[in-house]
């Protein structure tokens, strides 16, 4: 390989999560442990979306926004809709598209039924492949790239009817946890730290589609980005991690030659762990604990790797 297909990118994306955006003071998160900056997120991301569109290296194609892009707190401020709306606004002054997926605060502000038909929603679009009534998706921004969305939500308490089989299901698996406040982990084992409300799993089916995927991909020689809001390996969250975190990892790693990363949030402080297949887990630290920068990354792929330089918090890889 010669060294000017080294130098240029084959095409570069961006990463950003966890804007968390409320048109109020500063506030603090649900254990009172870091503040959040809820005017300065929106002020960030714009920043950040003026800096992508101007990269001298290779200017993104597309982003990548891994959830929870505005916070709970609208709700109780009745400015769910309006908070959505003008941080869509900025967005959509990105030159490319922007690739959504749900974290647990669009659940807190919005149904399931709502954000289906909402722009929140990407596999509604024409480039995404969706499996109908599903919130899963896939994308192909390049023949060389196969970005998979899942919807780490799928088996969840939150946004669905309480006689829904996906809230059924997650109650059951929730029995691991007694706390009558089910977000706080207190008495739970190493183990079971993961069954907290606010986090969530994948069903049997969304897992066969994300194999289905992973084979059709391995066999037309693409690369793999996974994306999910809630993290999938222990070393790379604390204890935001999907509750069925084994099965998901047992397939990527069956597909490890494809599988470049998989990269999520929820965790504001972010972490990050490769594991033995050489799989990148990034955990994507939140823009909202942010004061003074964006937390956010640009994706760089070579025609022989993938690097990712950081803003913020967010350091290389």
């Amino acid at each position: 390989m010669n060294d000017s297909a080294r130098i240029k990118p084959v095409l570069a994306f961006g990463v950003i999560t966890d804007v968390h955006y409320a048109d109020k003071e500063d506030g603090t998160n649900y254990s009172r442990t870091a503040t959040r900056y809820y005017r300065h997120a929106l002020q960030h991301l714009k920043s950040m979306l003026e800096t992508w569109e101007r990269d001298p290296l290779c200017k993104p194609a597309f982003i990548l926004q891994l959830g929870d892009l505005i916070d709970g707190v609208n709700k109780s401020m009745e400015a769910s809709e309006s908070a959505l709306q003008r941080v869509l606004a900025e967005i959509k002054s990105f030159s490319g598209p922007c690739y959504h997926i749900w974290g647990n605060h669009e659940f807190y502000n919005f149904t399931r039924e709502f954000l289906m038909k909402s722009s929140l929603f990407s596999g509604n679009e024409l480039q995404c492949s969706v499996m109908p009534g599903n919130a899963y998706y896939a994308v192909e921004p390049h023949p060389q790239l196969r970005i998979l969305s899942l919807d780490t939500y799928e088996i969840s308490l939150l946004g669905y009817p309480e006689e829904a089989p996906q809230y059924q299901t997650a109650l059951k698996m929730m029995s691991k946890n007694p706390n009558e406040d089910q977000n706080s982990p207190v008495g739970l084992g190493y183990d079971d730290l993961m069954f907290l409300k606010y986090n969530g799993g994948l069903d049997m089916g969304q897992l066969i589609w994300l194999e289905m995927n992973l084979q059709e991909a391995m066999a037309k020689r693409q690369n793999i980005v996974v994306i999910g809001h809630v993290p999938m390996h222990p070393e790379s969250a604390d204890r935001e991690l999907c509750w069925n975190y084994q099965a998901v990892l047992s397939v990527l790693q069956q597909y490890a030659s494809c599988v470049l990363c998989y990269l999520a949030g929820h965790d504001h402080t972010g972490g990050s762990t490769t594991d033995s297949t050489g799989i990148l887990y990034l955990t994507m630290s939140g823009v909202i604990e942010n004061k003074k920068s964006c937390d956010a990354a640009t994706a760089y792929l070579y025609k022989d790797r993938l690097e990712i330089v950081g803003n913020g918090r967010v350091r290389n890889y």
